[in-house]
């Protein structure tokens, strides 16, 4: 009897330290086990893609785990929740409780706001916390509003003990809706996020960074680009990152084609990335495409740099009457999304694709605007038709895969 006593309290007191630590010891089934006890839920956060912020998300994570116990945050890839990194303002898409995703964006890094904070505020909105412009430092979900002096990282009591109530069941499922949130509240919303695109929320094997332009690899060893893009010594393929990741191959040979705005550019080696396959049509007006390249976020000529990571943007084929000088049979005209969003500076060249199947196949190399302005996206983008001159780049590169 005084040894079962005595594992009793020891078991009690295992399960104390462990419950301030936000941890659960494992119980029995027996009738002794409290049938309403649940688990901490465990939000994945996948941070692969944050670059050199990536020490900051792991910062944050750590710090949200020693203040909540319904919820503990866990480095995985994939994760419940995505973090990317571009130019613009950090900002969070939630797509429900624990699950969305975040960019860092450098503006706000730029400007001098505490990194850790950012991250920190980027995954309490995944938690379930709305942005309260409170402009004190000591509320977490101020953001923008504190001071950029400020360094706290961490909920106070309040933001705390919400996240909790969230993970425990205690807010109805509604209290977090589906929602865009922008560290800077003057920026507005964060459109269907190229201009008005979203950073690559893919690692497309076949893209290529093109010094200044965009293209695509289409066999182990040629890539294509638009002829009017200079020929570089050298590429990188297979990364969504112009400067890091995939392979740096050398260029030994640049063809263009006699009539259309394309290149084709053959590599020193072949490379191991899968390529774009071009398919035999290009599709009819309404079809749904989306563009990728590393071209500006912003629609003026020369506003912005070219983003660390390619974006892209969900668009369609339009009809040929929509865009002035096209070329129609070796042509394509590509919608400008909701009237502002479309092709920029620096995506010449990039592909357009389609799903066939269930895959990507290239349809398109960007040319040019489509409407002779010098503002990109105020009007549809023309795009070079790649099946159209299929039978041409077959014959230049030796055969296209099957």
């Amino acid at each position: 009897m005084f040894r079962r006593q005595l594992l009793h309290a020891a078991t009690a007191a295992l399960a104390a330290v462990l419950a301030a630590t936000g941890m659960q010891a494992a119980t029995d089934t027996s009738a002794s086990a409290d049938p309403g006890a649940s688990a901490a839920r465990t939000v994945y956060y996948d941070a692969s893609r944050a670059g050199e912020f990536r020490t900051n998300f792991d910062q944050a994570a750590a710090i949200w785990n020693s203040r909540v116990s319904n919820v503990q945050l866990v480095a995985r890839t994939p994760g419940n929740v995505t973090i990317y990194v571009d130019s613009g303002w950090p900002r969070a898409q939630v797509s429900g409780l624990g699950s969305g995703r975040i960019w860092m964006g450098w503006t706000a890094v730029n400007q001098g706001y505490d990194r850790t904070r950012i991250a920190s505020h980027e995954l309490g909105h995944i938690l379930g916390l709305p942005d309260r412009r409170t402009g004190l430092c000591t509320d977490l979900m101020s953001g923008s509003s504190a001071p950029i002096s400020c360094r706290n990282a961490y909920p106070n009591s309040t933001e705390a003990s919400r996240v909790n109530s969230l993970f425990a069941g205690g807010l109805a499922a509604s209290a977090v809706p589906a929602a865009t949130y922008t560290w800077n509240d003057d920026a507005g919303d964060v459109g269907p996020l190229v201009v008005g695109g979203r950073p690559a929320t893919e690692n497309y094997p076949w893209m290529v960074y093109v010094s200044g332009c965009t293209g695509t690899l289409i066999k182990a060893n040629w890539a294509v680009t638009a002829k009017h893009c200079g020929t570089p010594s050298s590429v990188r393929v297979g990364s969504i990152y112009r400067n890091s990741g995939g392979t740096v191959v050398s260029v030994i040979r640049a063809v263009n084609h006699p009539s259309v705005d394309v290149k084709l550019l053959q590599l020193s080696s072949s490379v191991s990335y899968a390529p774009a396959p071009i398919p035999s049509t290009s599709g009819a007006v309404g079809t749904a495409t989306r563009i990728i390249g590393w071209g500006q976020t912003c629609a003026p000529r020369g506003c912005g740099s070219a983003p660390t990571v390619a974006h892209e943007l969900d668009t369609s084929i339009v009809s040929d009457s929509r865009c002035l000088g096209i070329n129609g049979p070796y042509e394509i005209c590509t919608n400008n999304t909701n009237g502002n969003s479309g092709a920029c500076y620096g995506d010449s060249g990039g592909p357009q694709v389609r799903r066939i199947n269930g895959a990507w196949a290239l349809i398109g190399a960007t040319s040019r605007a489509g409407n002779n302005n010098s503002t990109c996206a105020t009007g549809p983008s023309i795009y070079v038709d790649l099946p159209s001159i299929r039978s041409w780049i077959n014959t230049q590169v030796g055969g296209l895969p099957v």
